[in-house]
């Protein structure tokens, strides 16, 4: 096992980039979808450990991109480049990137002429699903024979019989994903299982939406950062109480005085245990809701992030976390017993002030927070990434959240869909389609679903929304379907997805061990069915004159040899 972090991996130079012209709107068949200036854009991918595929039992390995720039995930997911190894699978590996992330950005994005809601119209997952399957079908009938053509360059005769026994219908796919990715993951086999064979979904919060049976619970987000806070999620006894108490004391600062005014000294006190700068001093109510805000986004990428050693995947690689964040946060202030007691209401925000440093101040460049001036995220790239994914919330990906300030340790945030909805429309100009999801996915309703092996942790906020042995409430897992669960004790946000290291927990091993055992049996299933049809098929066709599909295939070759 190699000793590093999730996003030191193989470099790029391992990596071929490419480019693959998609459609804006697959599903159209007006005219301005064949407009070449605005109907099409260009999607980054990348082909990887090209020398790895096995030529003989073809395989790849695709990453179902999520909301972030695709390269995060080539230098993150360690689980594929492992797994394809050939003493293993012999698997070419392809990353693609979601649309409108990245690079693989349309051309409407950035016109200024259009409103939000037209630039941003076709950022759909059905839309980047069509985008991975047609993706796909270029890999394996372009890219693939591209490869075959350059490895025998020199050696014809091998380069004719590697050709002769290619056929892109015998190359196994299983489909990757972490997070949103696990999702597409999870979705790509089901809504397109004649090209993926089978998926591995990590953290993938795919029973988090409304319209689901039993109905999805809106804190439970919350309550999984709350765990983590916890002496069970590791953290130090006191840390639980102190953070309420920390969200407490400060939404109590907002409070109007019992003249019925503002206390502007009441609101400017919260700037100097908060490590607030000059500019960003709190004047209004409104102020201090949006530092609640703020520092609740800490909490709970800490949460996602809590991985047993220094990562920089949560900050979008650009910056490193210290291993296990969360705890680190609570280990400060908040480690001490009868905290406000002891020290007074001030070092309740003071522990806020600690996991707002460890996330927003990772560099130890702060010598303030400047919150109310400047863009609120970590980094620019969290940045753009979560105004795009915002639109996906308000046009489809509609999620249930809550928190109430009793189970967990924030403060009242109860659900309402038609504030949420009312929202959106402020922001986007859009409606959310608040079943759609559930329509067209089918929520907990997976028994048609194979093949599919779904991971979560204990320690990662999103695990509550997953498929877990305790969640299976209408028994869809089935291990004889290759529909399985696997738990991770102290796992955060998809850890079984980074590289192997020499000090990963046992339930670590575990999980990828047995996501490596499915996936070589899906890949041996694939090719034993096929190779017993292929030859049944083209000894039928040769008897009664007709050209198979593999002889088709071959006279009509992309390669020429």
């Amino acid at each position: 096992h190699v000793e590093r972090s999730s996003a030191s991996g193989p470099p790029l130079s391992r990596c071929e980039l490419r480019w693959k012209q998609q459609r804006l709107d697959h599903f159209s068949f007006g005219s301005a979808s064949d407009d070449y200036e605005t109907g099409f854009f260009s999607q980054r991918y990348f082909l990887c450990a090209a020398e790895r595929l096995d030529l003989k039992k073809p395989a790849v390995f695709f990453y179902t991109g999520n909301e972030a720039d695709v390269e995060l995930y080539v230098n993150a997911t360690g689980l594929m480049w492992e797994m394809a190894s050939k003493e293993s699978t012999g698997a070419l590996l392809v990353f693609a990137e979601h649309r409108y992330y990245g690079l693989s950005r349309p051309k409407d994005m950035d016109d200024v002429e259009k409103s939000p809601r037209d630039r941003l119209a076709y950022l759909t997952s059905e839309q980047a699903l069509a985008d991975y399957a047609d993706l796909l079908r270029h890999v394996k009938e372009r890219d693939i024979p591209e490869i075959i053509d350059a490895r025998f360059a020199n050696e014809q005769k091998s380069k004719a019989n590697a050709f002769e026994r290619y056929d892109p219908e015998r190359v196994a796919v299983v489909a990757f994903g972490g997070s949103y990715g696990g999702m597409l993951a999870t979705w790509f086999r089901l809504k397109y299982p004649h090209f993926v064979d089978g998926a591995v979904a990590g953290s993938a919060p795919v029973w988090s939406f409304l319209g689901e049976t039993p109905k999805v619970d809106p804190n439970a987000f919350a309550l999984g950062v709350t765990f983590d806070a916890t002496a069970w999620g590791g953290s130090k006894p006191a840390c639980e109480a102190n953070a309420r108490a920390g969200f407490k004391e400060l939404l109590k600062r907002a409070l109007p005085t019992t003249n019925g005014s503002d206390d502007q000294n009441g609101l400017a006190s919260v700037a100097a245990p908060l490590r607030l700068c000059a500019s960003s001093v709190p004047r209004t109510a409104d102020d201090i809701v949006r530092l609640a805000y703020w520092l609740q986004d800490a909490f709970d990428y800490l949460a996602m992030g809590n991985f047993p050693y220094e990562d920089s995947y949560i900050l979008m690689g650009d910056g490193t976390l210290p291993a296990f964040p969360f705890r680190a946060a609570c280990g400060k202030t908040a480690s001490e017993p009868d905290l406000v007691k002891k020290k007074g209401p001030d070092a309740a925000l003071r522990v806020l002030a600690d996991f707002a440093d460890v996330y927003y101040n990772y560099s130890n460049a702060l010598p303030c927070f400047d919150v109310l001036n400047t863009n609120a995220g970590p980094n620019e790239k969290s940045a753009s990434d979560a105004t795009l994914w915002d639109w996906q919330y308000c046009s489809e990906m509609f999620m249930p959240t809550a928190r109430d300030g009793v189970r967990d340790i924030f403060f009242p945030q109860p659900w309402n869909a038609t504030r949420a909805r009312e929202r959106c429309v402020e922001t986007w100009g859009v409606e959310p389609r608040a079943m759609w999801a559930d329509t067209v996915y089918g929520g907990r309703r997976l028994r048609s679903l194979s093949n599919v092996v779904l991971s979560n942790g204990a320690l990662d906020p999103w695990s509550r929304l997953g498929v877990t042995e305790d969640s299976d409430f209408l028994d869809v897992l089935d291990d004889s379907k290759g529909l399985e669960a696997v738990f991770l004790e102290n796992g955060a946000h998809h850890l079984d997805f980074f590289w192997s290291r020499y000090d990963d927990a046992d339930d670590v091993r575990s999980a990828r061990a047995r996501e490596t055992e499915l996936v070589r049996r899906w890949i041996e299933e694939k090719h034993e069915r096929l190779s017993l049809r292929r030859d049944g098929r083209d000894g039928a066709a040769k008897k009664n004159g007709f050209v198979s599909r593999t002889t088709f295939w071959r006279e009509n070759a992309l390669v020429t040899f």
